[in-house]
């Protein structure tokens, strides 16, 4: 008979189309279908339901995971968790998302329990049984919360819930060194934790003029033609800092002849409140929201330089498509982002809340083709070398 597959259940809080799902939609399809079982639990029916099904991959919902903080939701969506473990038994539960980690570690541990004790009942041989009751768990922190701007009590309590949540799974991913840094100090959990960087495979981008032809209407291609085309790509929240990237370019074209024109790609929260700050900053026609765009990371080579503000990220899979893309950068310096890019060599970082800093890193790179040109080579190399998706595929195999 051929050997049993390996059941793996990956759980993340929400289902939309981020950085967070991008890894768990590349896991959940590349790992060997002759040795897993796969299956993907997720809150919400965005996105990422749709793409697992073409990939003939089984969705499982469960409506009352959510991002915010909801009492009643949360306890329902605890105890969602804790029945669907003991129903599909997995092998591996894998967590991504800081809700679905610290309710679904808790909930696996519980439905493991719950499951030796049905096995006491059943079998003469429980120390022969033990072994095979019980999911591993491995939590994947795309980030850690407590790095978000929040009063000083409530990132003490979401650190210590981030604690826990380590503490109750058996493995901990930490997408770059920074992240493992932060947890790495906190007694008994040193030994869970790796470091795995997240992974992209060949991207089949479209050339620069049927990629902004597919994105622009040609009045507005036309109106554009001279001008420096900026890209960012995250979802709409405070998060990603659009305001301080507004505000850059804002100062950037009173200064100079040639202007930018920066262009805005995804959806969220934030999309009413930004709009309305174009409107009042009167940059209708110099910023523009694309709103969210099916794979929008084949069309990157529509633009000259890619910008991401962000005042909080792990190790973002924009920039490491950017750089594919060979599409200069310009960032924040939080998170893993130094750990991708070398300030002044294979990219620009500046303070999240810098704005003088992008404004003047933004025209170097807008007054010299060749530096564009030089820096997104280094950083293609480096792309190409140290975070490709074979690499992970092989690491997060090794934890299942």
């Amino acid at each position: 008979m051929p050997p049993r597959r390996k059941k793996t259940l990956f759980v993340i809080t929400k289902s939309n189309f981020g950085g967070a799902q991008r890894y768990v939609y590349d896991l959940a399809t590349n790992l060997p279908s002759e040795s897993f079982d796969v299956a993907v639990a997720f809150g919400g029916d965005g996105l990422l339901a749709q793409m697992l099904g073409e990939k003939n991959i089984r969705a499982i919902p469960v409506p009352a995971l959510e991002r915010d903080v909801n009492i009643a939701a949360d306890i329902s969506a605890f105890f969602a968790l804790i029945k669907l473990f003991k129903k599909e038994r997995p092998d591996v539960v894998h967590l991504n998302s800081s809700k679905a980690g610290g309710l679904g570690a808790l909930a696996a541990r519980i439905a493991g329990v719950l499951a030796r004790r049905s096995h006491a009942v059943s079998s003469r041989s429980l120390v022969r049984r033990r072994g095979e009751v019980g999911p591993h768990i491995i939590f994947t922190a795309h980030g850690w919360p407590f790095w978000e701007k929040r009063n000083a009590l409530a990132r003490a309590i979401i650190f210590l819930l981030s604690y826990v949540t380590v503490l109750l799974s058996h493995c901990t991913v930490c997408i770059s060194r920074f992240d493992q840094s932060a947890m790495a100090r906190m007694p008994f959990i040193k030994r869970k934790l790796r470091v795995i960087r997240n992974g992209i495979s060949d991207i089949s981008f479209l050339p620069r003029d049927g990629a902004r032809a597919a994105l622009f209407s040609p009045a507005e291609i036309d109106a554009h033609a001279d001008d420096l085309w900026l890209i960012s790509n995250g979802e709409l929240t405070a998060n990603k800092n659009y305001f301080a990237g507004i505000d850059a370019v804002a100062a950037y074209n009173a200064r100079h002849k040639r202007k930018i024109f920066y262009s805005i790609m995804s959806d969220g929260e934030q999309r009413k409140e930004i709009e309305r700050y174009i409107v009042s900053e009167k940059l209708e026609t110099r910023v523009k929201l694309l709103g969210f765009v099916p794979d929008g990371r084949r069309y990157l080579r529509a633009f000259d330089i890619f910008f991401l503000p962000s005042k909080k990220e792990g190790v973002p899979y924009v920039i490491l498509e950017a750089a594919a893309a060979m599409v200069p950068v310009v960032a924040s310096d939080v998170g893993g982002i130094p750990e991708i890019i070398e300030d002044g060599e294979s990219g620009y970082l500046r303070a999240s809340g810098d704005v003088a800093g992008f404004t003047e890193a933004l025209g170097k790179l807008a007054e010299d083709p060749s530096l564009r040109e030089r820096m997104s080579k280094k950083l293609a190399d480096k792309i190409s070398r140290d975070f490709s998706l074979a690499s992970m595929l092989e690491r997060t195999l090794s934890l299942y």
